[in-house]
């Protein structure tokens, strides 16, 4: 991994860290950034639909075998 993947993953690493801590304190449900490169640095876990999106997609999925 280049020098440069580091330092970028070390600094992502320190600001949701961060954001977790300061979030205890204010409270809120979505931190958004005005920057093109990632615009959530926060949401609350229950705003994450990652799973029910995997299980929607595995039962419409249909494998070649069972046609």
């Amino acid at each position: 991994m280049s020098e440069q993947e580091k330092n970028s993953l070390l600094l992502r690493d320190s600001i949701n860290s961060f954001m977790k801590d300061y979030n205890k304190e204010k409270g809120y449900s979505f931190i958004i950034s005005n920057t093109n490169l990632d615009n959530l640095l926060y949401a609350d876990e229950q705003y994450n639909i990652t799973q029910e999106v995997v299980d929607g997609l595995n039962a419409r999925y249909s494998s070649p075998a069972s046609k």
